[in-house]
């Protein structure tokens, strides 16, 4: 798999900036998740390694959100709202 440049993800009022590292073809096995954050904003999600996913700005105005089983990690700014991204239980 060749990875390229990173990709530069926000919140929607820019205080959370996020990197990827994606392959050379971009998102892939994008999929519905089926819990209940996602089940209820009808979310499509596609997962990377976690080493590929880096908090560039932002981290002091992430908020955390867990439930459940309190495994997977939920996360949002907590100046605009928007879920950033998570860490699943799996």
């Amino acid at each position: 798999m060749d990875i390229i440049s990173p990709h530069k993800a926000s919140c929607h009022c820019g205080a959370v900036q996020l990197e990827l590292l994606l392959p050379e073809s971009g998102l892939e096995d994008l999929r519905r998740c089926a819990c209940s954050m996602c089940s209820r904003r009808g979310a499509i999600v596609a997962s990377v390694p976690l080493a590929d996913l880096k908090v560039v700005q932002g981290q002091d105005v992430l908020s955390l959100y867990q439930f459940h089983t309190k495994t997977a990690k939920h996360y949002f700014c907590s100046q605009c709202g928007i879920y950033t991204h998570h860490q699943r239980r799996s």
